[in-house]
């Protein structure tokens, strides 16, 4: 029987979930469909409301919220008249997962965009969904390029075109590097996408639209800095602890204390999932590694009798095994990483519902690894191809620790004016 190693956190997905958030907004804002969000994590007053602004801070996790809590005025407001509770990220604890299910309303073992690389059968190769490209490549909309239909491999029907039906206006603030893409094409149907450059421009961009919205509207800004800056120096870096103090200063004074909205609107804060400090000298390199020799015995071979590429990330590595040599292979590598990660399979996972509420939709089964490698604390497992696939991270996220998975609602009821 299955058992989670007591370093780590199973995911909820109950009202304390990331996967309950985007399937409570038709209920805030029509009261015509339930809201799945525990009550206790939403302010007093009932719905329904004019306006829901959702702000996604990305990587911005619970480690970093709850310390300021007492002393940032925006994270104040929140505490103080509204809710600050924590909630718990999808298992993996990616930006993929999560910007799908944000997207899709459905949990991440639904759609089954489930990390930033895995095997895509339709295309016969590792890809990178958001990027639309062959994994192991910086370059974007390599797929197209192939004359890849995105509806083989990306979901086809989206959250705003459901929203949309019930006659709620969904407009999508984000960083305009994002906006020409086939994924954002795809996932963005029947939303209305604003870019910005620059996160002032976006907090204006926002305040502006919530004094002149229509009700029933729906209002999503999606900020990414925190998180690069935290892959790139660390979450413990000053660099990350300047980025958060000039993102809440911002949020405050551009935003939430001069909001004057056209509706009665909930805003919402949440991150898409949380940090963990990694060193890139310590990863462990399973093709490199001498104690692994021999390890392309157990993994599946492509067409030209090399082992697949990998699959998810250094926090999280899928590997695609042999079904006839996978309780051979669990051992082989549990037996090496040791006191280094927890080997598991897939299936008990999803057995045990780290993938959602509902069995792997054929979607996430097709394209899942059977074995997952889950570091521990700090540690790192991955596959070296150099300037394709290396762990160069000082912060990184995709595993079950505490600090990945656990995540922030805030939440706070601001009257009309």
């Amino acid at each position: 029987m299955f058992q989670l190693d007591p370093a780590f956190v199973a995911p909820a997905y109950d009202g304390r979930s990331f996967a309950a958030l985007p399937r409570s907004i038709a209920g805030l804002l029509t009261g015509r469909q339930p809201i799945l969000l525990a009550p206790d994590a939403l302010p007093g007053r009932a719905a329904p409301y004019g306006a829901v602004l959702l702000i996604v801070v990305d990587g911005f996790g619970w480690r970093f919220v709850e310390p300021r809590l007492s002393y940032y005025p925006a994270l104040q407001r929140f505490a103080q008249a509204g809710r600050a509770t924590k909630f718990t990220a999808q298992f993996p604890t990616t930006t993929a997962a999560h910007v799908t299910t944000l997207q899709t309303g459905q949990e991440v073992g639904q759609h089954g965009v489930y990390e930033w690389q895995y095997y895509e059968p339709e295309v016969g190769a590792v890809v990178t969904p958001l990027l639309y490209s062959y994994a192991g490549t910086k370059e974007r909309e390599q797929l197209r390029k192939a004359k890849i239909d995105p509806r083989r491999i990306l979901p086809t029907r989206t959250l705003y075109q459901d929203l949309a039906e019930l006659g709620v206006r969904t407009t999508i603030f984000q960083h305009r590097e994002y906006l020409q893409s086939t994924y954002t094409e795809a996932l963005l149907t029947a939303a209305q996408p604003v870019g910005h450059r620059m996160l002032a421009e976006a907090l204006v961009n926002v305040r502006q639209a919530l004094a002149r919205a229509e009700a029933p509207a729906y209002f999503v800004l999606y900020y990414d800095r925190i998180d690069m800056l935290a892959h790139e120096y660390g979450p413990n870096s000053p660099h990350v602890a300047a980025e958060i103090d000039l993102f809440l200063t911002a949020l405050e004074r551009h935003l939430l204390a001069v909001l004057a909205p056209q509706q009665d609107t909930l805003v919402l804060l949440t991150a898409d999932h949380g940090f963990m400090e990694t060193d890139p000298a310590t990863c462990v390199y399973i093709n490199l590694d001498e104690r692994f020799a021999g390890y392309e015995r157990y993994l599946v071979k492509d067409d030209k009798g090399r082992p697949r590429e990998p699959a998810g990330s250094a926090r999280d590595y899928f590997l695609y095994v042999d079904d006839a040599r996978l309780d051979e292979a669990q051992a082989f590598f549990a037996e090496r990483l040791a006191g280094v990660a927890q080997v598991a399979r897939t299936a008990d996972l999803a057995a045990a519902g780290f993938f959602g509420s509902q069995p792997p939709s054929d979607a996430l089964r097709a394209r899942l690894g059977n074995l997952v490698i889950l570091p521990y604390h700090g540690k790192t497992v991955w596959w070296y191809e150099k300037e394709r696939f290396e762990q160069r991270f000082y912060g990184h996220h995709g595993g079950l620790t505490r600090q990945e998975l656990e995540i922030p609602l805030l939440a706070l009821a601001i009257p009309r004016t």
